[in-house]
């Protein structure tokens, strides 16, 4: 059960890298290529102890992995700063019915049985409906609205990230060999795709990077990152499904929202619809990762 420990700061991390640019408000793509570059610089020398992997498709996931990366890094870090942490975390909360519905694309089996189980679907219908009701009132605010069509992509990728980490984690018998691999390639694949979205829209503001505050704020985004990838991966891999991990995820905007009491920062947008859809969210999960004629 050391996976749930994992899940829980795995949240924790989240809720504060998601909380990070609502106080700093700086550029999303210069956070984004100093958590890349950093991170990649710290974990690079590691790679020297472990075979190199010759591997198409791995190589193909830990690319793949890197692209999600910078494109949910951006959104989420432009996002916080101009609709703040509280409701970008619960939009998040979309991440997990995503997850849900690409593990079972993937494992369709799993499927079949899931919907051969009559009282399994009528929980599960009145689940999507509550969920489907808080969502509602959640996007009847103009701004959620806008946030919720800004956050598409993010969400998509997290939903796409969650399954490949998983994928990722397994293909190795050692856990630091895929832990070393992820922290180096993927984060220099989302560093570089960041680097070329700034230069494009900032090239005259190259300087901006190295700036004092950009090294403060860089260093903290490093640490962070580096902590919430690897409880992740952790959790990920020894997790039965990644449903467990992804309703541990929920516990972000908790921890946002206490974040938010705490320094007294004003919160109001949709935050009874938001957590309402995240309890139907964490049960509909809960059901489907416990239940044991639904095996995934």
């Amino acid at each position: 059960m050391f996976w749930i420990i994992n899940g829980l700061i795995y949240g924790f991390f989240t809720a504060i890298y998601t909380s990070f640019n609502q106080h700093y408000k700086l550029n999303a793509y210069l956070l984004g290529i100093w958590r890349g570059f950093g991170i990649f610089t710290i974990f690079v020398p590691f790679c020297f102890f472990f075979s190199f992997p010759r591997s198409i498709s791995y190589w193909f996931l830990l690319i793949l992995q890197g692209i999600m990366i910078a494109i949910y890094d951006s959104h989420l870090f432009f996002a916080s700063a101009r609709y703040g942490a509280g409701p970008t975390s619960r939009i998040m909360a979309l991440t997990a019915i995503i997850t849900t519905i690409f593990w079972w694309f993937i494992t369709p089996q799993s499927f079949i049985m899931f919907i051969n189980n009559n009282n399994n679907i009528i929980i599960i219908m009145f689940l999507l409906l509550g969920f489907t009701v808080s969502y509602w009132h959640m996007i009847k605010s103009p701004v959620s609205r806008r946030l919720v069509h800004y956050m598409i992509p993010a969400i998509f990728s997290l939903s796409g990230m969650s399954i490949v980490t998983k994928q990722i984690a397994l293909h190795s018998s050692s856990v630091w060999f895929s832990l070393t691999y992820y922290l180096t390639v993927s984060t220099f694949v989302s560093g570089t795709l960041n680097l070329y979205w700034f230069m494009r829209q900032n090239k005259q503001h190259f300087h901006q990077i190295c700036s004092p505050k950009m090294i403060r704020a860089g260093i903290y985004v490093i640490i962070f990152s580096a902590c919430l990838i690897i409880a992740k991966t952790l959790a990920l891999r020894a997790a039965p499904n990644p449903g467990y991990v992804t309703a541990l995820l929920l516990t972000a905007p908790l921890f946002v929202s206490a974040f938010n009491k705490y320094k007294k920062i004003p919160d109001n947008i949709s935050l009874k619809a938001g957590f309402s859809m995240i309890a139907f969210l964490v049960a509909l999960i809960l059901l489907v990762s416990t239940n044991a004629a639904i095996t995934d």
